[in-house]
């Protein structure tokens, strides 16, 4: 990740423009980035990726938004992600992973989403320096990123089939987190035929999971 952000050199006084963006993931890693409007649908989203475009919303934060952000925005998608797609190994699994989902049938993709939570979003790793971040959704949140170094989440070695079974809400910090000890294990699990793995979490079933429900608005 640190090596990436000095690749895409983001300005500190300025919101970067895509077309600089482009200009570096164009030469690392055959991608680009593609503005959209906020939260994009399934098919949209994974047609994107199967594409080498990863979609960027165009809108800021506020500054009462600043720690946690349901939809992502410009800084999560920059600042959290282009980084990391300056890597092969992610930018192959970014890519092989929009390839799978866009075609998967629906049913498939609600497994296939909690692999890319885990590991795209929220994902860590385990280093001889100790534990890393490279997910995006950790890197673009000052509060997850201070929370993972503490004593709460549950964080285990990454196991495709259990991510599969691992159920997540994204308006809460990460009760549970799965390591992997380099960037090229992406790379590997790439390589696997993952919808078999789908079909074998889908006959398990999915783990408890390790937060309490939505509280239902009343009325």
């Amino acid at each position: 990740y640190m090596d990436g952000l000095k690749k895409i050199n983001l300005p500190h006084d300025r919101i970067p423009q895509l077309s600089e963006l482009n200009e570096v993931l164009l030469a690392t890693t055959g991608w680009q980035v593609a503005p959209v409007p906020a939260l994009i649908d399934f098919d949209e989203f994974f047609r994107l990726l199967a594409n080498k475009q990863f979609p960027v919303a165009t809108f800021i934060r506020s500054r009462e938004e600043f720690d946690y952000l349901q939809e992502p925005d410009i800084f999560h998608e920059i600042f959290g992600h282009c980084a990391m797609l300056t890597n092969p190994d992610f930018a192959e699994f970014t890519h092989k992973y929009g390839q799978l989902g866009y075609a998967a049938q629906k049913k498939d993709r609600v497994y296939l989403a909690r692999m890319y939570w885990f590991t795209v979003e929220f994902g860590l790793m385990q280093t001889e320096k100790g534990l890393r971040i490279y997910g995006g959704g950790i890197l673009s949140s000052p509060g997850e990123t201070q929370y993972v170094y503490s004593d709460t989440p549950e964080i285990t070695p990454m196991s495709v089939i259990d991510v599969l079974r691992t159920p997540y809400r994204i308006d809460i910090m990460q009760p549970q987190y799965y390591t992997i000890n380099s960037i090229h294990d992406l790379f590997d699990i790439s390589q696997m035929d993952i919808m078999t793995l789908v079909e074998q979490a889908k006959a398990l079933g999915l783990h408890d999971p390790k937060f309490p429900p939505k509280e239902k608005l009343a009325g």
